[in-house]
Formats: C-alpha cells, structure tokens, sequence
C-alpha cells in the first residue's frame, strides 16, 4: 500500500500522547472524587456509570481517529501491472569539495556552478545509474549507484565545502572509492567516473588512481572548474557573514589557480576527456554525450501502472466507529437512577 500524502502519517505520533491524557484524565477524576466524598457515598455517586464502557468509548474513538487519518493520507493498492525494460551505464562523480571549491572566479562560485551543472544532468540521465563521492583531505561516498534521481537532485542540493573538515585535494583516494561503489554492479555494464575539480591535488597521486581505473574497464573523465589566474577564497563564519579572504601563515591572501595539467593527466590515463569549465558552460552535458558510447546493459522489471484508492473505505469505517461511539451508553441505569430521575 502506498499514500498520495504520506506526510500526513506523521499525525499519528499524536496517539501516544493522546492515549496517555486519557489515561491521566481519568485517574485525576478518580483522585477526585475519593476528596469529595467517603467510600461508602462514592459507591452511590458512581451508580450507572460503568468504568468499561467508558474504555470502550475512549477505544472506539481512539480507532476512529487513526483510521481518518489513514483516510486524508490518500491510501492507495497497486492495480495493473506491465514488464518495463531500461537500459543505462553507470557514472560515479567525484566531486571536489575542498574550500578552494569556494572561489568565484566561476559564478556564483565553483561549488556552486557544479551543482547546479550536475542537476541538470541528473534531469536528463533517463536509465542510467548514478553515485556521488564528496572529496577534500579525505573521501566519502554520500550517495551509492542508484537509478532514484530525485535521491540524487536532493543529495546535490546538500553538497557544501563544509561536508568534510579535514582540508586537501585527495583525488587519488576520491577515485579509489568510486571504484569500489562498482564492486557489484554489472561486469558487463558501461562504468565511468566524472572528476569535477580546481586539480589543485595535495595528498597523492590522482593518475595513478585513474589508471587502475581504466585497466578495470572504468572510464575516467575529468572537469577543470576554475582559472589559471585563479582567485581568491572566501571565509565565512557560522552565521554565514564574511571574514574576507583565506590567508596564508604569512598573512597574504591566498590565491586558488585551476590546475589543468593534473586533470589532463587523469582523463588521460583514465582513457576519458578533459574538458574546462567556464561561466555559460561547466561541460558536463559534453562529457556525458561522449560516455553515452559504453556498452549499456537492458534491464527488465515490473512496474505498477494504475493504483486503486482505498480512502472511502477508511473514512467510511472511521465514521462507523464515530457512530458507534456516540450511541455507546455510559453505563446502565438502575433502580436507584430511576428514583433518581
């Protein structure tokens, strides 16, 4: 079963608590009634008033509301179904989120023209497979192959150059473990690895890493964001305000340059492209055109193409036990409530 508005479903986190007063509510009656009154009066006080009836309306009631809730999040069961085939590759990006990723000689800056690039990748991907590693001093992957896109779009959205507090350019070990986000994906599926970076590499050896990738039939292709003039990096404090530019120990402010000759290296060694990133074109679609010749694979699976909505009944049995619960006495009278009366 599945909701049109599964959001609604976090009402019932409402039940315990709702539970819970209702539960206090009758003990403080209780409490009350003993302060009132003496053990023997209490006895004639309470006459037609049945304790398990009145658990049974709070019950019937409880129910009703959970089921009216269940109603307004738009339940609906899968009808019909038909065998779907998609065909796709596998593409893992590298994306360099070290603070040289702040600088704006690409508008609005670095970072965040390659997210803006790669959600309009990720639009047009169709059945491809997408993963996405964030890399500074260190790597992880944030987000596994996987053919969900709107997953994707909003893992984007999230990058920052604050994801990884330990600072450097560790393309070598970025690569590395794109690398192992393939371990069970097809052999036979077309795999590729889309480098996003200023190329400023501090730690290792990036080439190196993009030819144990390509002997692995994983093509390496790399995007150089930024310029050889280079520019300067902003800071900000945790409010977002600005503090200037990053300085070095010496105190001059540092200048962040693009550097082609590392990128070039890798799509080289890594049997892909280089291309240069400039403010009307971040060359991803470039990229991703070249890598729509690896060898696709079709895969067949069923997909659901009607749902049947189960709301009325939902409703209908919540109004039922409302119902119920309104004609529900309180307790049976008596003689005595007769005389009473």
């Amino acid at each position: 079963m599945t909701f049109d508005y599964p959001y609604l479903l976090f009402l019932l986190l409402l039940a315990v608590p709702l539970a819970l007063l209702w539960r206090r509510s009758v003990q403080r009656r209780q409490e009350r009634i003993r302060k009132f009154s003496e053990s023997a009066f209490t006895e004639k006080l309470l006459l037609g008033n049945n304790p398990k009836l009145r658990r049974w309306h709070f019950l019937l009631f409880f129910s009703g509301c959970v089921l009216l809730i269940f109603a307004i999040s738009g339940p609906q069961i899968p009808g019909g179904k038909e065998k779907v085939k998609s065909t796709g590759i596998d593409i893992m990006v590298v994306l360099d989120v070290s603070n040289s990723m702040r600088a704006n000689d690409i508008q609005p800056s670095r970072i965040e023209r390659a997210k803006l690039a790669l959600g309009q990748m990720v639009s047009k991907m169709g059945s491809d497979r997408l993963g996405i590693v964030v890399f500074a001093g260190q790597a992880y992957t944030c987000l596994p192959l996987s053919d969900d896109h709107a997953a994707a779009e909003m893992v984007i959205q999230t990058v920052s150059t604050d994801m990884i507090s330990m600072q450097g350019t560790a393309i070598g070990n970025a690569i590395d473990n794109a690398m192992a986000s393939f371990s069970n994906a097809d052999k036979n599926r077309g795999k590729a690895i889309i480098l996003i970076s200023d190329g400023e590499n501090h730690e290792d050896n990036a080439s190196d890493a993009a030819s144990r990738a390509a002997e692995k039939g994983v093509v390496v292709c790399s995007i150089g964001i930024g310029s050889p003039e280079g520019s300067t990096i902003p800071e900000f404090d945790a409010t977002g305000k600005s503090l200037g530019n990053k300085k070095d120990s010496d105190g001059k402010e540092i200048i962040s340059k693009l550097d082609e000759q590392t990128l070039r290296e890798v799509a080289n060694e890594g049997r892909g492209i280089y291309t240069r990133a400039n403010n009307s074109d971040l060359g991803i679609s470039k990229t991703y055109s070249m890598l729509q010749g690896l060898n696709k694979t079709t895969k067949e699976s069923w997909s659901y193409t009607s749902y049947t909505p189960m709301f009325r009944w939902f409703l209908l049995a919540a109004l039922l036990l409302f119902m119920t619960e309104a004609l529900l006495p309180e307790g049976k009278r008596n003689e005595t409530n007769a005389r009473i009366s």
